[in-house]
């Protein structure tokens, strides 16, 4: 057998077949060609009509050149595989010759398995058992296409045959850091104003996010600056680190300045090192909790999972016990139907609810950090050394365990829970810490204590999702790192020790169109009055196109003795004479105080260019107007407001955007996130990528994509709609695996080219249909479409072509093209030649 390797171009047969097809000007279909051509192969020219007085086979030679075209034949080929549209990388696979279907993969059971297909799940499971696998026999709705040319290999599976731990999964090898970038996004702002009570003011703001990245590693900073009124200049920093990816533990590595996680202590800010698991290294199916189904068949059966009434799992198992581990499951809880069918037709069913928290993860997954370094806070406190390690587990039956240590040279804590998944009773979590903390204070040496807490969440079959509600409580003497550092420094933050806090959050669906949302948090402290308090009601509702909002808050804090309360009600209307315009209507009663309010908001241009305008009444007596405008453009986003009332103005500015810096030079975009990419469209400008508004490449076809998703597949796909006719862009869309913070490059291989339509004549007659066109290298670039029309895509220099229908001398003739002395008619070059 031949091994072929490497890419190829398009088969000559195919691309033959398009320019007959494009030269006829739509009078002839051509059918596609299989990719094997049986031995003899010929056709017929006398379907290509001829202008009178032409040779009835003057399209001979370019059938001909169709039927001889060399295309592949039964062999081991080394061919790109996609597997549902997910690349899969190269691999080497046998193609045998089927009389019906012409060339076939030879698919082995090992090669589904590696493509991932759920073996298990085969409704005949002796096929596996062949040597070449018929896979649509195997699994109904399969198929499997070869493109010779390029060397491709599409095979779509059904979903439900495959594994749900594949969906998502992503191999580690693909997983690309990018190329070596510096960074920098920026949000710059400033503002004028003045008051009857206040006099001027003046404030100008800067924030930084920077980064580099540098192989493996990225470095990030982040800072801030403010100037006051008095010139008072004040620059701050949240954080510095180096980072990397540990792919092997699925987990990063951190230097320098971070934070770490809050699943089991407070998140704590900290100065030196960070290892924590990173569930973005894991696949979809494996980063929520969903419960394990098991049972028992009596027979080879099929097994089916519907949520609400809707299928989201199939799957055959054996005769035995069974175990259904890889669910992908919506919304924070609910009901499973699990409908089992025996090989005799008996049918069985059974329910399993379930409900989840934050703390449950899916069983066999892990999750982790350890942590060493000088706490970091922001003010001037001290800065013990400090060590954290925290770990959960998924285990059997719907349980979770969690726990950590934390310790410093005046302070430690230990911390065990359990999550656990209760069914038709919701999801309940159980957690217990103890800490020990030397103060060093006068009459206070040192104090020990317990906090207990208790989380449920359940999604209730009224469509009630009761998110998360949680009560802790603490003995008098526990304190949290972070109070402990506090009451040593004697700081007049520390209110004193938290007695209890209580947390609830209720949403809940109100037909289609409507929904309720509540929040609730309490907190008090120990030998303290102070106590806070608040709450926060949210009601929307949709009737034609017209959209309520009913809204309210409270919060209560005892030392301030004053209570913030508001509520209020939002109408927002579509109107129809503006693009994405709107109107909305305010009244908001807030303490003692009423107010109205009219503002009309929308877009323009494509969504680039924002604005609102407002009017508003307070009390009947303060009046005021405001207006603000936004455009964003392919280097930034700038905005602009004024407000005006009785007895102040303000005024302000504003710009964002991102700068970045790679080998090839300097690029500006309206913004990056965490991981972007840098699309290379080499010397095109105004290419648009999909998904990403108002970013297009500039003069060197460079282009900023923002917000992509680590250890993931994004598709990046050009908008090549805005493109003149004489670029020719060989493939609009590509597919990158970024790791997190990677910039990754992708460059789309573009060329300028000079589409030519000709109308020829020879001896006072158009050419014949059909009649092949060559250049001076002799390859085939173009055939003769009807009435003698050639439409070609070629270079900007002059060239001589040949134009042959026969082997005689009177068969063939000479044109001379110079497409600089062509007139141009929307975008083509459009000339009337005599063939030499």
């Amino acid at each position: 057998m031949i091994l072929f390797s490497g890419r190829w171009r398009s088969p000559a047969r195919l691309r033959l077949g398009h320019w007959l097809l494009i030269g006829s000007g739509g009078a002839v279909c051509i059918a596609p060609v299989p990719a094997q051509a049986s031995p003899g192969l010929a056709f017929q020219p006398g379907f290509m009509l001829q202008s009178a007085g032409q040779p009835a086979d003057a399209g001979r030679l370019a059938l001909q050149a169709l039927a001889d075209t060399p295309d592949l034949g039964p062999g081991r080929y080394r061919v790109e595989v996609r597997v549902n549209q997910d690349y899969l990388g190269p691999h080497e696979i046998e193609f045998i010759q089927d009389d019906s279907t012409g060339l076939t993969p030879c698919l082995t059971a090992t090669l589904l398995e590696q493509f991932g297909v759920r073996l298990n799940a085969i409704a005949e499971p002796e096929q596996l058992n062949n040597q070449c696998v018929n896979l649509s026999s195997l699994i109904p709705g399969a198929s499997t296409t070869l493109n010779g040319g390029e060397l491709q290999l599409s095979v779509s599976i059904p979903q439900i045959a495959m594994h749900r731990d594949v969906v998502g999964y992503v191999d580690p090898a693909r997983w690309d850091h990018g190329i070596n970038a510096a960074f920098l996004s920026y949000q710059v702002s400033a503002q004028q104003g003045s008051s009857r009570y206040g006099g001027k003011n003046d404030n100008q703001d800067l924030y930084l996010n920077a980064g580099i990245n540098l192989g493996p590693w990225r470095l990030r900073t982040n800072q801030s600056g403010r100037q006051g009124t008095r010139g008072a200049r004040q620059w701050t920093r949240a954080y510095t680190y180096a980072q990397r990816d540990l792919p092997g533990m699925n987990a990063n590595l951190t230097l320098g300045e971070a934070f770490t996680g809050g699943e089991v202590f407070k998140s704590l800010p900290l100065k030196g090192a960070l290892v924590s698991s990173d569930a973005g290294m894991l696949p979809d199916a494996m980063q929520g909790y969903a419960p394990v189904i098991r049972g028992v068949a009596l027979s080879w059966a099929r097994l089916e999972v519907l949520q609400n009434g809707y299928p989201i799992y199939s799957t055959y198992v054996s005769a035995g016990p069974y175990e259904i581990d890889d669910l992908s499951t919506g919304g924070g809880g609910g009901e499973l139907e699990v409908v089992l069918t025996e090989a005799d037709g008996q049918v069985r069913r059974f329910s399993q609810p379930y409900a989840t928290l934050s703390n449950l993860l899916r069983e066999g997954t892990w999750r982790y950090s350890a942590a060493l370094g000088r706490y970091n806070a922001a003010s001037d406190t001290e800065d013990p050394l400090l060590w954290q390690g925290t770990l959960s587990v998924g285990t059997r039956w719907g349980s979770t365990l969690y726990g950590g240590l934390l310790s410093a040279d005046f302070y430690q804590a230990v911390s065990l829970g359990v999550a656990k998944d209760l069914g038709a009773i919701g999801a309940m979590a159980l957690d217990v810490t103890r800490s020990d903390a030397e103060l060093g204070i006068p009459g206070l040496d040192s104090v020990q204590g317990m906090s207990y807490a208790i989380k449920y969440g359940k999604t209730f079959p009224t469509r009630t999702s009761l998110r998360f509600a949680g009560y802790r409580y603490s003995t008098e003497g526990y304190r949290d790192f972070d109070e402990a550092v506090r009451q040593r420094a004697q700081d007049v933050r520390f209110y004193g020790s938290r007695r209890s806090r209580l947390e609830a959050a209720v949403y809940q669906n109100i037909g289609t169109r409507s929904s309720l949302n509540l929040t609730f948090s309490q907190e008090d402290f120990w030998r303290s009055d102070y106590e806070r308090r608040q709450f926060q009601f949210n009601f929307n509702t949709r009737y034609r196109d017209v959209t309520y909002t009913l809204f309210a808050s409270q919060s209560l804090s005892t030392r301030s003795e004053r209570i913030d309360r508001q509520f209020g009600l939002s109408i927002s209307v579509p109107l129809d004479f503006a693009h994405s315009a709107s109107a909305t209507f305010d009244m908001q009663h807030n303490g003692d105080s009423f107010s109205q309010r009219s503002s009309l908001s929308g877009s323009l241009d494509q969504h680039r260019l924002s604005y609102r305008a407002a009017l508003a009444n307070d009390n009947g007596k303060q009046k005021s107007a405001e207006f603000s405008a936004g455009y964003q453009t392919p280097y930034g986003n700038f905005s602009a407001g004024l407000s005006q009332g009785s007895g102040y103005s303000s005024r302000s500015l504003s710009a964002n955007g991102a700068v970045l810096l790679h080998a090839e030079g300097i690029e500006l975009g309206p913004y990056l996130g965490e991981t972007a990419g840098l699309v290379h469209v080499p010397d095109v400008k105004g290419v648009g990528v999909s998904n990403v508004p108002g970013v297009r490449t500039n003069a060197r076809g460079y282009a900023l994509m923002p917000y992509l998703r680590p250890y993931r597949v994004n598709q990046i796909e050009l908008e090549t709609d805005q493109l003149g006719p004489e670029i020719d862009i060989d493939n609009g869309t590509a597919q990158v695996v970024p790791r997190r913070g990677a910039v990754v490059k992708t460059t789309f291989n573009a060329r300028s080219v000079r589409r030519l339509l000709i109308s020829a004549r020879f001896n006072d007659q158009p050419l014949p249909f059909g009649a092949q066109v060559i250049d001076v290298e002799g390859a085939q670039i173009g055939v003769v479409g009807q009435g003698g029309q050639i439409l070609l895509s070629t270079h900007d220099r002059p060239q001589t072509l040949d134009v042959r229908w026969g082997d005689e001398s009177t068969e063939q003739c000479r044109l001379q093209v110079d497409p600089h002395s062509m007139a141009q008619n929307r975008g083509y070059r459009v000339q009337t030649l005599v063939c030499q």
